[in-house]
């Protein structure tokens, strides 16, 4: 039996089983007294406002430059481009999932796709084309970048922030804190834990549950992400070096499924019609992401 046959055959027997859950004891039984939960409210809120995330509406789209690096059989299997390292600009307007992407070198160069509202295109010769079949795996990609340049405040609106305890990454001190939408194990909501630098007070890492994917028996899995090398843009800090990591963060991060590298980030580089081609159809917000 080949890695890939033994990965799905392991994926299976996982997914019949059960669902990720970051949930600690005794968040499970909700019995974490009112002092802790106001703690883990007051470190996701100043994880915000040390990001500067709390200033954003003086923009209303930006522009990220770089390239997506996958790496190993998880890597090779997950892929979720129609290319390999090549240079890419993500367009997004913020708070919303509007977005798309261009590949700026190599065969793909000029290829352009998107979705409005959830509604896929590519854009061809200049000409918007909505009639295509969906790619589901540059839509969950789109959004879930998306979603991970905009975490903080994304989670900032969440129901339920809890404490989850101290931890370390390469030797240095974090404070943890548990985010979701409900206190129950199902795939209606995801799960966080953010990993907040106790010196920076910044989202260093997020472990996360994969739920709405375009990966088939994901459930049981979950991943990290750590954010790094943070510059500021317009009083806005960006993690400039995004690593992807199995389980929990590692002390390294080279131990990565995928990591994303910026050469330059941008607010209001382009008008935000531009990632609505179709004025037909209306904006719907940070409605939870769904790929069909």
């Amino acid at each position: 039996m080949n890695k890939y046959n033994l990965f799905i055959g392991l994926a299976l027997v996982l997914s019949s089983c059960s669902i990720a859950d970051l949930r600690t004891p005794e968040i499970k039984q909700d019995r974490q007294a009112a002092s802790l939960q106001q703690k883990a409210q007051v470190l996701l809120t100043t994880a915000i406002q040390k990001q500067g995330l709390d200033q954003t509406d003086r923009f209303s789209t930006y522009e990220v430059v770089g390239s997506d690096h996958w790496k190993g059989l998880l890597g090779k299997m997950g892929n979720i481009w129609n290319w390999k390292q090549e240079k890419v600009a993500m367009r997004y307007a913020l708070g919303d999932f509007d977005g798309q992407i261009e590949v700026l070198e190599g065969k793909k160069k000029g290829w352009i796709g998107g979705i409005q509202s959830w509604d896929y295109y590519e854009v061809s010769n200049g000409q918007y084309d909505t009639d295509v079949k969906d790619d589901k795996r540059i839509m969950f990609g789109l959004a879930a970048y998306h979603y991970y340049f905009e975490l903080a405040s994304r989670l900032g609106t969440a129901p339920l922030v809890r404490y989850v305890g101290k931890g370390e990454i390469e030797d240095k001190a974090m404070e943890k804190i548990w985010v979701s939408w409900g206190n129950e194990r199902t795939k209606d909501y995801d799960q966080y834990v953010l990993w907040i630098g106790k010196e920076s007070g910044l989202i260093e890492a997020a472990s996360h549950t994969i739920r709405d994917t375009y990966l088939p028996m994901s459930g049981f899995l979950y991943s990290s992400i750590r954010f790094s090398d943070f510059k500021a843009i317009d009083g806005v800090l960006i993690p400039f070096r995004q690593s992807v990591q199995l389980k929990n963060p590692k002390d390294t991060e080279k131990k990565y499924i995928h990591q994303f590298n910026i050469d330059s980030f941008e607010w209001d580089a382009f008008p935000i019609e531009q990632l609505r081609p179709n004025q037909g159809i209306q904006p719907l917000g940070d409605d939870k992401l769904s790929i069909p």
